[in-house]
């Protein structure tokens, strides 16, 4: 479990971004307004999550029954998710849902959902010493955190766009299929270098090929959460300090590797030499005369920005996140019964 989150119905909330500007999602005429239903999540990142985990927890919390436009157990209110809910709603006018989509819930019409999401890097945390010690080992590292973040941001909005064109009949922006494509084409060739870097034997206990760094042979979140400057880990993935014989075995393994790297590195460079002598003439550039290897290569173009504001309206669901790193400053209102949900993927 990778990816925590704790969510929270609301009808209406204020979060603070920047540390200087409060916006409100939900309901902006009456904080008990039952024609809007909003989650709070916070969301927390361990170091062993991955994309793919960020991108189940979206999909998680989206799915997640536990709206309601009326009162928890009043017994006319049924629990729904903000996509079941969006889903419902296949057009603006109430008559044509109702031709479109017998079965939808006609509580549906006029609902207004939101969604604010808060970093909460604390939720990856454990109680030692029955409440006296806490520590936060096992989070991810700051930067890390921050993309996964931002990662999460972005799949919610998605879904979120995708369904809102499938709704109203309209066709994706172009920017966001451009940058969709983009992404995809990223993640099968990481794919394909995670591949040619993994363990071959069916135990994963082989060594790790030679042309990986010593320092990233054991840089793996699932089982360690702290290394030293050499990338040699120096704790467990719960924090707890290496036992005597599980660094010493660690140490012969990094040892050899370090050789095995030498050797590869002083090979490649003397395959290098040879090549550049044999074919310095064929590679010069015929325009500028300089070799291939001194010719200016492109850098990876960046996908297109992402341009929510304008794509994603806000009266099909409004979705504000936290600033991330900053200070944080919250208020909301929810009468609807119990509120709190939290789960892990």
């Amino acid at each position: 479990m990778s990816v925590s989150i704790v969510a929270q119905r609301f009808r209406q909330c204020k979060l603070l971004l920047d540390e200087t500007d409060w916006v409100t999602v939900g309901s902006t005429s009456s904080p008990t307004n039952v024609n809007s239903c909003g989650l709070l999540a916070y969301i927390s990142f361990a170091s062993s999550a991955t994309r793919p985990d960020v991108e189940q927890a979206a999909a998680t919390l989206l799915n997640l029954p536990i709206l309601t436009s009326g009162l928890w157990g009043d017994g006319e209110s049924l629990t729904v998710s903000i996509s079941s809910t969006l889903m419902a709603k296949t057009t603006k006018d109430p008559a044509e849902n109702d031709a479109k989509n017998p079965d939808r819930k006609p509580e549906s019409d006029g609902l207004k959902c939101s969604i604010a999401i808060v970093p909460q890097a604390n939720l990856i945390s454990k109680v030692k010493q029955q409440g006296k010690s806490i520590q936060y080992h096992g989070q991810s590292d700051k930067e890390t955190g921050r993309e996964l973040y931002e990662y999460f941001c972005e799949c919610i909005c998605s879904k979120l766009l995708e369904m809102q064109c499938e709704i109203r009949s309209e066709e994706l922006p172009k920017w966001y299929t451009r940058r969709r494509d983009y992404l995809s084409e990223l993640d099968l060739e990481q794919k394909r270098q995670r591949q040619k870097h993994s363990k071959t034997d069916d135990n994963k206990q082989s060594s790790p090929t030679p042309d990986i760094p010593p320092q990233d042979i054991f840089r793996d979140g699932s089982k360690y959460s702290s290394w030293d400057e050499n990338g040699f880990p120096m704790k467990d993935a719960n924090g707890e300090e290496l036992s005597k014989a599980a660094t010493k075995k660690l140490k012969k393994i990094y040892d050899a590797h370090c050789k095995r790297h030498d050797t590869w590195k002083e090979q490649n460079k003397n395959n290098d030499d040879d090549s550049k002598s044999t074919n310095g003439d064929q590679n010069k550039d015929k325009t500028t005369g300089e070799t291939g290897d001194n010719l200016a290569v492109k850098p990876p173009q960046p996908p297109p920005p992402m341009q929510w504001e304008g794509s994603l309206d806000p009266e099909f669901c409004h979705v504000v996140a936290g600033s991330f790193g900053k200070r944080q400053g919250l208020e909301f209102v929810s009468d609807m019964g119990p509120f709190v949900h939290s789960f892990r993927v």
